[in-house]
Order: C-alpha cells, then structure tokens, then sequence
C-alpha cells in the first residue's frame, strides 16, 4: 500500500535513495541534497528543496520492508507537479518497473484528486526510464540541451547590455513565449488552458524561481533571461526572439555580465530543441554540453462537483391576489 510520510518511513527513505533517480536536476545542481533533506524541507515554507513523498509498502502490512518512493514537487501558483525523485533505480532491482508503476498511479491519483491537471517528468535519455514512464501514460512533449560553463569568462567586462523585468514587460514576454514555442508544447505545459491565457506563464518563465532580465532593440522585446542564483551554481533560461537571432551573442554577454562580481561557481543553462541561436552563442563563450533531457507530461482528470439544484419555497398565491393578477393582467 502507499502512504504519505511519516517518522517511520525515514529510515527507508534513506535506505533506498542511494539507489534510486534524481530527476530534477535543475535543483540537485543549484542546492545539492538528498531525498530525505527534501521530504524533511517539506515543512519548511521557505525552503526551496522541498518535495512530498509517497512511500510504497507490500500489501499485507505497513511493518513490511519498503519498496520505493516517490518524490514530487508542485510548481508555484499552477496545478501541476514535477516528479523529483523514483526509487529505486531500474537498474536496482528486479521489480523496479512495477514499483515505479504503482508509484506513478498514486501519484496521478493524488494530485488528480486534488484538482491538479499536469504532472511532468523531466528524464535523462538512454536509460530506459522514458519506455517506463510511456508506459505509465507519460507522453514526450520537448527535448532539452543542458549546458554548463565551468570558468567565468575571461575579460569579460562588467555591462549594463539588459535591465531588470519590469511589471509592464509581462505581455511582452507572453508573446515571446507564444512565438517562440510550438503550439503542441504550449498544449502540453497547459499555455492554452484558462490558467495559462490569464496570462500566467507557468515554468518557462516563474519569477519565484530567478530574476528576470531583458534585451530591448528599438524598443522592442528582443530576448529575455532568467537567472537564479543557488548554493552551489547558478541557472540561465533563455528566450530569443525568432526575429533576433542576431543578438544572441549579445543576450548571452549580457547576462553573464550580470554574474561579473557574483562568487564564482558553476553556470548551467538549458535551452530547448526548438529555441534556435542561443546554443552556438553558449558554446562560443565556452559552455559545454552536459546532457539531453526528455521533457513528458502526463494530464490528470481533476474531480468536478456535479452541479445540484437548490430548491426555492414557492409563495402561493390567495384566490384574491390571483383575481388582482388577472385584472391587472387584462
């Protein structure tokens, strides 16, 4: 059976997360950590590691040896979630696949009936983790590059090539993501559902997770970065204006710019298949690729209160105020 965490579980979880899969790694890179410091985080508001987790027991009793767990983490303002965390590993054990199918069930389950409408998976290629979670009803929406850089750049001056995001620039950058992105993604990432046209927009551009900064040409919108700053790294997400591939190098120069008198650690970045001109720009200041990830969703149906009708008292009518209506009527 499954439950969700308790005092009793931590000794499982610690037994079985050297054997299972980090899956966000976007995290895992800039506050490195472990499951069960996640599960504890959970209770802690302010704590950017945090992560629910679902414990998987045999079905005869709770006393029985674990046989996995799952963690997953809900994005901010939005009905979804992101699975962080599967054990154990496939490669770990025999009977990893139907854990992991169980696992995904309740998961789905879960925030299903919670009225969330998306639960995603970010996966590294070439394990077999993808042909499981397609399995398991996951379907592939986007592939993304990670890249990372090492060594800040040298003799790169400090400069002031963009400026912070404003409030007014919102619908700006809307409109960079819906020209930018293809409408099957923004399909998937739930852009096209009422949340998404209110517009909110979602992961690609959550401001809890980094600051905003802007390239403006000619008054106008021509490229966006996002930079969080983490314990141990920090992490650019990109967007170029299709019509502004020609400002690559310059978007790319300005953000690190933004990083000059920052402590020096490593700076990832993930660009994805369809955001043409930013790659050759990172790997022109010597970003190197770390890996491919496979991007899969998986939608939920969220539990809706069937309408009931409320019954209304009825004032009847006396004889004399019925002949008084047909007078007046008349």
């Amino acid at each position: 059976m499954t439950r969700w965490l308790s005092l009793g579980d931590w000794i499982a979880i610690q037994r079985l997360q050297q054997r299972g899969v980090q899956l966000d790694f976007e995290r895992a890179v800039l506050w490195p950590h472990t499951p069960l410091q996640a599960a504890l985080a959970m209770h802690m508001p302010l704590s950017p590691i945090g992560a629910e987790t679902l414990v998987l027991y045999p079905p005869a009793t709770l006393r029985a040896r674990a046989l996995g767990f799952l963690q997953m983490r809900a994005r901010r303002g939005r009905p979804e979630v992101d699975v962080t965390f599967l054990a154990p590993a496939l490669d770990a054990d025999t009977d990893a696949v139907a854990i992991w199918y169980r696992l995904l069930a309740e998961c789905v389950h879960v925030i299903g009936a919670r009225g969330g409408q998306r639960v995603f998976a970010q996966i590294p290629l070439g394990n077999g983790i993808e042909d499981v979670l397609r399995q398991a009803g996951f379907n592939a929406y986007a592939r993304e590059e990670i890249f990372c850089l090492c060594r800040f750049p040298s003799g790169l001056a400090k400069t002031h090539l963009l400026r912070r995001q404003r409030a007014h620039d919102g619908w700006n950058l809307l409109r960079l993501y819906t020209e930018v992105t293809p409408r099957t993604v923004q399909l998937a990432e739930g852009m096209l559902s009422p949340e998404g046209q209110g517009g909110k927009l979602g992961d690609w551009w959550d401001q809890t997770r980094g600051a905003g900064y802007v390239l403006e040409k000619d008054g106008e919108l021509a490229g966006a970065v996002r930079i969080q700053r983490g314990r141990a790294a920090y992490w650019m997400r990109f967007g170029l204006h299709p019509q502004a591939r020609d400002a690559a190098e310059e978007l790319v120069h300005g953000a690190l710019a933004l990083l000059w008198a920052a402590p020096p650690r490593p700076i990832y970045c993930s660009v994805r298949e369809y955001e043409s001109g930013i790659t050759s720009a990172l790997q022109a200041l010597g970003f190197e690729h770390q890996q491919t990830r496979c991007l899969l969703v998986k939608h939920t149906t969220a539990r809706v209160k069937p309408a009931v009708p409320k019954l209304l008292p009825a004032l009847e009518q006396s004889p004399q105020a019925a002949h008084i209506s047909s007078r007046m009527v008349g």
